[in-house]
């Protein structure tokens, strides 16, 4: 079976760099070669995305299993949506290899609930999976556009990086599971004990801003709700994202 893909860059202490739906490990270049000056980054492609395509991404514990392994001892995992679920995941399935946690864009439960109303609907969730069906690359063409919508940037940087994201598109397979995985992980009543950096846009149409109030109450300390970033702050605020992960990084 073909490899996991990962590229790494830079020396110091690791950190393992996971992506988000239906994108790849290019979306890190805006602050990839800041976190490189000071780093050991480890780049990956999830199972069933760019250049690890090959593989089946499947539910959240078979990505578990199938990153495990390329998680240094004493990483810190940076995680932005999807990626973020998955990083809380592996916390909990190797607390060995890591240190903590940077959370970015992402959630301790996607989907909103009864007694869990900081997410989306499941309406919203269903749609984007009737619309694969008909449009995939459309519609992750679409959800690309929706995670800058209400930001102040140049749209032809976010053209170029969607288009070097899409030049090595998720399989249709991948972008299913990856929903399921965004559907049905819950870690609301399972906070990771690692040390954990949430960064949250207060602009985010995916993830709302009542989050940053309801993670204190599971024990949470650093929390950064940055006022003008919506679901992608290191593209469209990327010295804002690196001055918040450097102090979080230099404490721990």
């Amino acid at each position: 079976m073909k490899a996991l893909y990962t590229n790494t860059t830079g020396q110091g202490r690791p950190v393992v760099l996971l992506h988000g739906w239906g994108m790849n490990s290019r979306i890190w270049q805006p602050v990839l070669p800041v976190l490189a000056q000071s780093a050991r980054v480890t780049c990956i492609d999830l199972p069933g995305h760019g250049h690890s395509r090959k593989l089946p991404l499947g539910i959240l514990e078979t990505a578990i299993d199938q990153l495990a392994d390329h998680i240094p001892p004493g990483a810190f995992i940076m995680g932005w949506s999807l990626g973020g679920l998955i990083a809380q995941g592996l916390a909990h399935a190797v607390p060995e290899r890591v240190a903590g946690l940077v959370l970015i864009a992402s959630t301790p439960k996607f989907v909103a609930s009864g007694g869990w109303p900081h997410g989306v609907t499941a309406d919203l969730l269903g749609n984007f999976g009737r619309s694969l069906q008909t449009d995939y690359l459309g519609t992750v063409r679409r959800f690309f556009a929706l995670q800058f919508l209400s930001t102040k940037i140049d749209s032809r940087v976010v053209n170029a990086l969607r288009e070097t994201i899409m030049a090595h598109p998720a399989t249709l397979a991948a972008l299913e599971d990856g929903l399921n995985i965004l559907g049905t992980a819950d870690f609301s009543q399972m906070p990771v004990r690692q040390p954990s950096l949430w960064m949250l846009g207060r602009l985010d149409k995916l993830i709302p801003a009542s989050l940053a109030d309801a993670l204190p109450e599971m024990g949470y300390k650093h929390i950064a709700l940055l006022n003008s970033a919506a679901h992608v702050p290191f593209v469209t605020h990327p010295e804002l994202f690196m001055e918040h992960v450097r102090a979080f990084l230099d404490e721990h």
